[in-house]
């Protein structure tokens, strides 16, 4: 590692002296430093000159309206790109600590697998493993030496863990020799050695299937949307099939007898089953957790389609921000009903039909009441030509309190929505200052905001416009077509942490879910057969993952009022079930991380929380408790006779 370790300290010195001295400039006082960057894309140190042509290109872009540069990482990380060393992958010389970590890991493993005794088959894994990779960069064949070498450090830290994992449970407590037994089984069965193999294997092949053409963001999103799933359905998975399968198969087959003569109550019997679940677990996402996190860092050195695009990878996707979204109001209960009553009273046909009982009041009334309010809503985010409104964003101190620029997200509907047409749009603040833009529609658009906005509340107040400013003549002009936005799709994002603390308590939401379904499974089987506890294990994990859907069919679900009186029967049974399974399964659903972490929102504490306090808590232990009084009145030493 000693010349990945000198080349990271070059280029960390040099992008040290290039942001001091780009931190100097001022456009507006016409200096120097910011003279040459405007005009040629150069900067001068002590050490060199750097220069290159597309920061020439972007010009007043890179300056505020205080002359100050914007974003000096990104000058630096520009001036810099053609000095990182074509003979090493940009993530280990991009900052001195890579080298240092991947030393310190392969260090670790080496003396981990002597200590475990396992140091013979290691060495002619990595020999074989090099023999691979070390021709193919020699010859230019980088996919190969990434898939290899990616699967390789998988598969090799998953052993190396699980074979400590079996010697730190090799203790005299009941509930330790359980563990390690299930630990045992489950690298012997095929039912979870096929769902971690997926896992190892799939995780490093993924970046070979995504289009490098498309921009960095969609790539680095891409790919996490598909390795966080995998990694979580195949662990999912393989909980719920080892955990049925462990008790199931053992009192099926009698081997229970042997455990249940030593001194080991049924109590500690179901904690042991379920920790050797949960530690196979955090092994797994742990190796897989690691290794996602490596291929997304490995992805940021891809090509990006311009500076842009690379700013919106470290600013839109690996961080972790906030939302705050306009207070919209609501038609309040009684001047609802007044419009409902006058809208039935007006409409004949409406009458007729609840009059013959082809309809029913109840069904319409709800109805309308809904089709009502949405329009009531959906007129505040619709702005005519030449009109204009104003918008409340609350709860932004903490962004206030940070400083620097906030997103505004706007995905706005006009015309056609068709996607090369134009339309254009003025944003005023309470400063009194404006930015006029030209949005494309049904296309997301992000407009930077100073902090300095925000008042003492933590309120920024913005006016939309529906104007075009002429530039040429200095006026303003109508726009010819209105616009309009959804609910979700004018909102400011502030950054509230980075993407790695956001990372690590997206895991943990997921890991604490798991440590549900092991104890739901592992319950279940107490009772049941393996066929029927994985139906109704399986059952329970759908529904919970789909709770939101759920929630949000039931909004719309209406009768038919000419069905008979079974139909009727059926049909509001069936909402009955739906309305209970989603009432009690919405926190496993409300908890989702994975697809926070894809679109860069923050993982929050308060999610974490209700993970850790309501489902693996609250929910384990009273499944634990549940499964535990059902398996305490198990008899298990009768005898058919046969067998």
């Amino acid at each position: 590692m000693t010349p990945f370790f000198i080349a990271s300290l070059k280029l960390q010195s040099q992008r040290d002296a290039i942001e001091t001295v780009v931190r100097q400039g001022n456009l507006n006082d016409r200096d120097p430093i910011s003279v040459a960057l405007l005009e040629r894309g150069e900067v001068r140190t002590p050490q060199a000159v750097f220069q290159s042509s597309q920061l020439r290109s972007m010009g007043g872009d890179l300056f505020d309206r205080q002359g100050k540069i914007i974003d000096v990482t990104l000058v630096s990380d520009v001036l810099l790109a053609t000095s990182f060393p074509t003979w090493s992958p940009i993530f280990l010389v991009e900052h001195p600590s890579a080298p240092v970590i991947v030393f310190v890991v392969f260090l670790s493993s080496a003396f981990l697998a002597l200590g475990l005794n396992m140091f013979l088959p290691y060495l002619c894994v990595m020999l074989f493993t090099g023999a691979i990779v070390i021709p193919a960069v020699g010859q230019g064949y980088f996919s190969v030496a990434f898939v290899t070498s990616g699967i390789t450090a998988l598969v090799l830290s998953f052993c190396l863990l699980i074979q400590l994992l079996i010697v730190l449970l090799n203790g005299r407590t009941g509930w330790c020799a359980v563990a390690q037994t299930l630990v045992r089984e489950s690298i012997r069965q095929r039912i979870s050695v096929s769902f971690i193999a997926v896992v190892l294997i799939a995780l490093p092949l993924l970046p070979l299937f995504i289009d490098g053409a498309s921009p960095l963001r969609y790539q680095i999103q891409t790919f996490m949307a598909r390795a966080l799933d995998i990694a979580y359905v195949s662990a999912a998975c393989m909980t719920l099939m080892l955990g049925c399968a462990t008790v199931a198969f053992e009192i099926r087959d009698r081997q229970i007898w042997q455990l249940m003569t030593k001194p080991l109550d049924r109590l500690q019997y179901l904690i042991g089953k379920w920790a050797g679940l949960v530690f196979l677990n955090l092994i797994l996402f742990l190796v897989s957790g690691v290794g996602i996190f490596i291929f997304v860092q490995w992805m940021r050195t891809r090509p990006a389609i311009d500076e842009f695009d690379r700013i919106a990878v470290r600013d839109e996707v690996l961080v972790a921000r906030d939302t705050s979204r306009p207070h919209y109001e609501r038609l309040g209960r009684e001047e609802l009903e007044l419009s409902v009553d006058s809208m039935i009273a007006s409409d004949a046909i409406l009458k007729a039909d609840l009059d013959s009982g082809r309809r029913r009041l109840e069904d319409v009334r709800r109805e309308i009441a809904t089709q009502r309010q949405a329009e009531f809503q959906s007129s505040q985010r619709r702005i005519e030509p030449g009109m204009n409104k104003f918008f409340l964003f609350e709860g932004l101190l903490p962004a206030k309190s940070i400083g620097g620029t906030l997103s505004l997200r706007y995905f706005l509907h006009a015309g056609g929505s068709e996607s090369h047409a134009s339309f254009p749009i003025i944003f005023k603040f309470s400063d009194g200052s404006w930015i006029d833009r030209m949005f494309i529609p049904a296309q997301g658009h992000i407009l930077a905001i100073p902090a300095s906005l925000i008042n003492d509340q933590g309120q920024l107040q913005i006016e939309i416009i529906n104007l075009k400013f002429n530039s040429k003549k200095n006026t303003f002009e109508n726009s010819e077509w209105a616009f309009n936005w959804d609910e979700d799709s004018l909102e400011v994002l502030y950054r509230v942490g980075g993407f790695e603390a956001n990372y690590l308590r997206g895991m943990v939401v997921n890991l604490v879910k798991l440590s549900f379904l092991a104890m739901l499974a592992l319950c279940a089987a107490t009772t049941l057969s393996f066929p029927v506890a994985c139906l109704l294990s399986f059952s329970i994990f759908l529904a919970g993952s789909l709770a939101p859907f759920l929630a949000q069919s039931l909004m719309y679900w209406t009768s038919a009022a000419d069905a008979g009186s079974i139909e009727n029967f059926v049909q509001i049974t069936v909402r009955a079930i739906a309305v209970v399974v989603e009432y009690a399964l919405r926190p496993f659903g409300q908890t989702s991380a994975n697809d926070l972490l894809v679109r860069g929102r923050n993982v929050s504490w308060d999610r974490m929380s209700l993970a850790i306090f309501v489902i693996g808590l609250g929910w384990t232990g009273t499944t634990l408790l549940v499964g535990w009084l059902a398996f305490r009145r198990k008899e298990l030493a009768v005898y058919s006779g046969q067998g």
